[in-house]
Formats: structure tokens, C-alpha cells, sequence
């Protein structure tokens, strides 16, 4: 049965049974702004040199899962790891807890997760 033939036959119900989820690559550094980066120094100081940083150096993995009234769950992957079925799991258990704490009975009456499995983007 489809998402679709479900919801015509259990309407708005159905709907806050949807939890979903996704992955997008954030930036966790944020860069200094010029003025935070301004310095007092002689006038015959040489300036300091800044180095370019690139962004794939300041990016981490989280994934997000939301329902209809909210965000449940945001996880971050820790640097330098990747998506394994052990790492999945534990983000599933968080979820869980997560879904718990925040919408009590939720799991007793179902859910249905909706979880993008698109390999995430390259960046």
C-alpha cells in the first residue's frame, strides 16, 4: 500500500504517524568576521598572514528527523567516521529516546519512518 492509499484511508491520522528524516553536511567553524579578526599593532607591523581554509575541513554529517509538529532529533556524526550500520543503529536509538521524551504514546500508536537513503552530497 502506498504513502497515498494510506492517507486516503486514514486522513489526517496517518500523518502524524510520518516521522522523517535526512542528512545534509553543516559548516561547524564559523569564520571570524573582520572585525572580530582586527588587531592593534605598530604601524610597521607586517600584517598577519590568514590562511585559507577549505571547506570540506569544517564540515561534519547530521542528520535530522522531524514530524509534523517538530523536530525530534538532531545527531552529529563525529568527524572522521562514517555511516555504518552500527552508527545507524545508535542514531535509530536516539531517535527513539528522543521520540519518547518529546511525544509520549507516539511509538505505542506506530510510526512510519520516512528516511532519505540517497547517498548524501559531496562537498
Amino acid at each position: 500500500m502506498t504513502f497515498l492509499e494510506r492517507y486516503h484511508n486514514v486522513g489526517d491520522d496517518f500523518l502524524s504517524q510520518v516521522v522523517t528524516g535526512d542528512e545534509t553536511w553543516v559548516a561547524y567553524v564559523t569564520p571570524e568576521s573582520k572585525q572580530q579578526s582586527m588587531e592593534w599593532r605598530h604601524s610597521d607591523s607586517p600584517k598577519q598572514v590568514k590562511f585559507k581554509q577549505t571547506i570540506s575541513a569544517r564540515k561534519i554529517m547530521c542528520t535530522v528527523f522531524w514530524d509534523r509538529k517538530g523536530v525530534l532529533l538532531v545527531d552529529f556524526l563525529p568527524r572522521n567516521e562514517t555511516i555504518n550500520a552500527a552508527a545507524y543503529c545508535e542514531t535509530l536509538n536516539n531517535l527513539r529516546r528522543s521520540i519518547q521524551n518529546k511525544r509520549r504514546g507516539k511509538l505505542s500508536k506506530g510510526i512510519v519512518l520516512l528516511h532519505d537513503n540517497a547517498r548524501p552530497h559531496v562537498g
